[in-house]
This record gives C-alpha cells, structure tokens and sequence, in this order.
C-alpha cells in the first residue's frame, strides 16, 4: 500500500485505453519531472537518490501502456512518488473513473478517512487509515490531466502531508512535462 493509493489512482482514471502508433511508448523519464529540493522544501524530511522505474500496465483503460514512475524516499518510512502516462479518452477515462471511485469506496468502507479537493484538471485525495491500522500509511495523492498526460504525485508514509503541498508539486511537475 505504500504507492497504492496515488499509483492506482493514476493508472485507472488517467491511463490511456491504446497505443501509439508504431509501437511501444516513449519512455517518460519521470524522475526528471521534480527536484529533491522541492521535494524537501514541500514534505520535510531529506530527499534521498531518485529510484527511477517502468511499469507495464497489466490490465484496466491502461493495458499495455508504460507508465514512467519515480520514488525518493523522504524519511525512514516516508516516500514521494510521481508517475505518468499517456491521457485516458472517452469510455476509457469514464471507466478509469469509476474505478478509481471504487478503490476509495473501499477503502472507505474499511474505515479509511478521505478528504478530497477538486480543481480543473484534476483532484488531491488525502486518505487515513483506520486508527487500528497503525503500521499503514497516510496517503496524499493529487492526480490531474495536462499536456496529453495523467500525472500524479504523492505522499506515503507515517506523517500527513497536506494536499496543497503535494499540489504544489504536481503543478511543478506539470510544468516541467514536453
């Protein structure tokens, strides 16, 4: 569950539903979208080594499409993560979003606690665990659509992490995407 919340939500509501033509993605070099000091400046804690990865959507609107992902670890059990992948159109972005909707129903339904705030492009989600569930993560997740993209930025760990600071993040990220 460390990245569950803000890498479902990306993939489900943002993926695209194809490929492009002439074959695999590009590959998005996530980790050059966000900087360890603003990473810092944002969540506290110190930035460690960006962990760049791919990930090859299994199923969903997504199938097929490669994600282009990154993670710093920000404290012992704190992590900040920024993924990205080709936008979702039409019954693909629909079915992403009631999918999307559902993975937060049940983690409701299981005593989670979701704030949410909506903006244009997108939305922040900042869920808490049941008090119960002490070893699992907070989770601040902002997910929004620019440039042809789904992009989302996150906050896991053991500390709560507001969602304006996290949407800081996703609007430098945005900004820096081709």
């Amino acid at each position: 569950m460390r990245h569950g919340v803000t890498v479902i939500g990306l993939v489900v509501v943002l993926g695209a539903g194809g490929h492009p033509a002439g074959g695999a993605d590009a590959k998005m070099r996530a980790c050059s979208l966000l900087t360890a000091a603003e990473i810092t400046a944002a969540v506290g804690g110190s930035a460690g080594q960006p962990q760049e990865s791919d990930l090859v959507v299994p199923d969903g609107p997504s199938k097929g499409d490669t994600m282009g992902m990154c993670s710093w670890r920000t404290g012992e059990q704190n992590t900040v993560s920024v993924a990205v992948i080709r936008a979702a159109t039409g019954a693909s972005r629909q079915a992403g979003l009631a999918k999307m909707a559902q993975v937060f129903d049940t983690l409701k339904a299981q005593g989670w606690t979701e704030e949410r705030k909506e903006f244009a492009n997108g939305r922040c989600v900042l869920m808490t665990p049941p008090a119960a569930s002490k070893d699992m993560p907070v989770s601040t997740g902002c997910f929004a659509e620019a440039k042809g993209m789904g992009l989302s930025v996150g906050h896991n760990g053991g500390t709560r992490v507001s969602m304006d600071k996290v949407r800081t993040l996703l609007d430098k990220a945005i900004a820096r995407l081709p």
